[in-house]
């Protein structure tokens, strides 16, 4: 029992280590009493609270068993965790069950009974799984009433004008970093901004790129934040492109010196769309990529072409040289051996090795 626990355990949860695995961090897990040094005896005193009835000590074992976290991992032994722990009234041990079950009707049960128990995860999964209105709107107001920021921040989607400020607010002191940067932008519109910055500052530290972005901007600017360069320039330049295009790209250019900086391999298809209409050849070619490659647009062979070709009639050689292998094999656009050598001829004489390499290969490609 707990009361066995060695005396090294036996120290404040406050001056925890750190590095432990979350649960043997977090207040309200294990008892007061209890605080382990490593992974493995977080893990030997989860079990033992878990074994002593706290279905959280139960759940929070189960995610360690999952991964292998201070002791072995074994699935099979997580889902009996959580099973326990779901039928000591836990919610959220139901929605994880629901969360990686494989029969539908199943997860549907195990989210109703979630849901029911306190689960706010498990009410706004249930939201979004194909409910009528009705339901779906008490769904998510269920969910964020139970602590949900995501839910807080889906019932201000469709709020009326004079509840939205407070279901923000609310969304974002629950952690759901897209509300924090939603409520940044009303306190700005309200002539707030000193509060739009203290808003952005969550933002960005849940991880919302746009809030990174515009708090970069206002540091930048020193628009209700102290100016600070240093730390702005690369959090606009890092998470731009989760604004709109067109603000990204005046950003850039009127802070960190020209849109050239932000035009790599990763960035969003739609900002160098328009830093190519801006007349960056690098950004055309990027696109063009992505055309080619339909990872993250729609393969469409005819526009890679087209955007390789900007870039090529506005000197980078590489481009040249992608647009003469869509020639070649004829991927997009017509097949035309002759266009493709010209193509690669001009990429050669421009330094670029693997042109030459292309155009002297005596391999050819079957009609």
């Amino acid at each position: 029992m707990l009361g066995s626990l060695p005396a090294a355990l036996a120290v404040s949860l406050l001056a925890a280590p750190a590095g432990l695995p979350e649960p043997c961090s977090a207040m309200g897990i294990l008892p007061p009493s209890a605080t382990p040094r490593d992974a493995a005896g977080c893990a030997a005193v989860l079990e033992e609270s878990c074994d002593a009835g706290r279905p959280r000590a139960c759940a929070a074992l189960a995610d360690l068993v999952e991964a292998g976290t201070g002791t072995p991992a074994d699935p099979a032994r997580a889902e009996s965790l959580r099973v326990r722990a779901c039928r000591g009234g836990l919610g959220d041990a139901c929605e994880g069950l629901a969360a990686r079950a494989t029969d539908p009707a199943r997860a549907r049960a195990l989210r109703e009974e979630a849901c029911a128990l306190g689960s706010g995860r498990a009410c706004l999964a249930l939201a979004r799984a194909g409910a009528d209105a009705a339901r779906r709107r008490h769904l998510v107001e269920r969910a964020c009433d139970l602590g949900s920021g995501e839910a807080c921040l889906e019932a201000s989607r469709t709020a009326e004008a004079r509840d939205l400020p407070a279901l923000l607010d609310r969304g974002c002191r629950l952690g759901s970093g897209e509300a924090c940067t939603r409520a940044a932008r009303a306190r700005a519109e309200a002539s707030d901004p000193g509060g739009a910055a203290s808003l952005l500052e969550s933002a960005c530290a849940l991880g919302d790129r746009e809030g990174c972005a515009r708090l970069g901007l206002a540091l930048l600017s020193g628009t209700g934040v102290p100016r600070s360069p240093w730390r702005g320039a690369p959090l606009l330049a890092g998470a731009c492109d989760a604004l709109p295009p067109e603000e990204c790209l005046d950003a850039a250019e009127a802070h960190l010196g020209g849109t050239g900086a932000l035009i790599e391999p990763g960035r969003s298809p739609a900002l160098l769309e328009a830093a190519c209409a801006r007349g960056s050849p690098r950004a055309c070619a990027l696109a063009g990529r992505a055309h080619q490659e339909g990872r993250v647009v729609p393969a469409d062979g005819a526009r890679a072409a087209e955007l390789y070709g900007r870039a090529c009639e506005a000197g980078l050689p590489e481009a040249c040289l992608d647009l003469a292998v869509l020639h070649r094999y004829g991927a997009g656009v017509p097949r035309d051996e002759a266009r493709a050598r010209a193509l690669l001829d001009r990429a050669c004489a421009a330094g670029e090795p693997e042109g030459c390499r292309l155009r002297d290969d005596p391999f050819q490609p079957e009609e």
